[in-house]
């Protein structure tokens, strides 16, 4: 393995120590020493990886579920083309990242971090509303056949296990807000120091512009989502983001092209040649948003356009989730 990427590594965004969940504490202990011999910046980032890493690959789709439950209008096939879609079985993945176990690192490195007790909080929530929906199996009639005796029990069961769901579902929903929210903000806040420490490092090569430019993209959709909850967005706003996000990626893409490199990573190469379809959709939602504002598109076009850009966004931070797990 390249060592350039041993400090890397704990700097993606969102990519998570898969295994650390269950991890020893012992093993817990070295690595926490490990990471606070490299930088302060390096302990908090790993500490919170495996939280991260559980949001990312769990919650995204779970909120998803609930929130397709309680909409009133059909359930419409969803064809949006995560980077993730093809993992195991989510219930394997969240008894793997999910564990309540995923907070001992930011246990021994911050024992007084909020983070601990609202990523317990919701690991909990997590688990009792995943397993209660687990059991709720849908009534139905097939090919006009009435019911079975067994088949009109279960769903008498059902509608009283579907009303218990909603209020799990409601509570986890809060949960889950309560948790990202501060989670987002926190890892946010780590990247530009540990951009500088990597440039201080290696320069600006290509894992320096991978991080840069995933900084942007959060930092936009970050923005764009305040902006539209307390009205203070505007077209400007969204073309300066769209702006800044051009100007990371096509930093990047002129590294990557450059011939005089010190040597050439081919695993962070094609790392970034997988993002960048999701990257470049990403791009054209912002650019989509910015010009129909501009253009004053009615109100449900710019909500509809709005949507996309944040599931622009999800979408590539899955296919930038992926290849890290997958690579690293």
């Amino acid at each position: 393995m390249n060592p350039k990427w041993l400090f890397p590594i704990g700097l993606l965004l969102g990519l998570g120590l898969l295994g650390m969940a269950g991890a020893t504490k012992p093993l817990q202990r070295v690595q926490l020493w490990l990471d606070q011999r490299d930088s302060p910046h390096t302990a908090a980032a790993s500490a919170l990886a495996p939280i991260i890493d559980c949001v990312n690959r769990i919650d995204r789709d779970t909120r998803l579920a609930y929130y397709r439950k309680r909409s009133a209008q059909p359930e419409a096939p969803d064809t949006v083309d995560y980077g993730d879609r093809t993992e195991p079985e989510p219930r394997l993945i969240q008894a793997a990242v999910c564990s309540q176990l995923y907070t001992l690192k930011l246990e021994r490195q911050d024992p007084g971090s909020r983070m601990v007790e609202l990523a317990s909080v919701y690991s909990a929530q997590l688990n009792q509303y995943t397993s209660l929906a687990d059991t709720v199996l849908p009534g139905y009639r097939a090919n006009g056949i009435p019911p079975s005796t067994q088949q009109l029990v279960a769903q008498v069961m059902n509608k009283h296990l579907a009303q218990e769901l909603e209020i799990k579902g409601a509570d986890y929903w809060r949960v889950s807000a309560e948790l990202r929210n501060p989670l987002a903000l926190e890892d946010l806040h780590m990247r530009p120091a540990q951009l500088a420490l990597l440039e201080s490092r290696f320069g600006r090569d290509v894992h320096w512009h991978m991080l840069n430019y995933m900084i942007a993209a959060r930092q936009a959709v970050n923005q764009i989502e305040h902006g539209m909850r307390d009205a203070s967005l505007t077209p400007q706003t969204v073309a300066t983001l769209a702006d800044a996000l051009q100007r990371a990626a096509d930093g990047a893409k002129a590294y990557i092209r450059k011939p005089t490199r010190p040597e050439r990573d081919e695993a962070a190469e094609y790392m970034w040649s997988v993002i960048t379809p999701a990257a470049e959709a990403y791009l054209a939602a912002l650019r989509t948003l910015e010009n129909d504002w501009r253009a004053r598109a009615a109100p449900q076009q710019l909500s509809d356009d709005y949507d996309l850009v944040t599931r622009c966004y999800d979408v590539l931070l899955s296919y930038y989730n992926r290849q890290a797990r997958n690579t690293f």
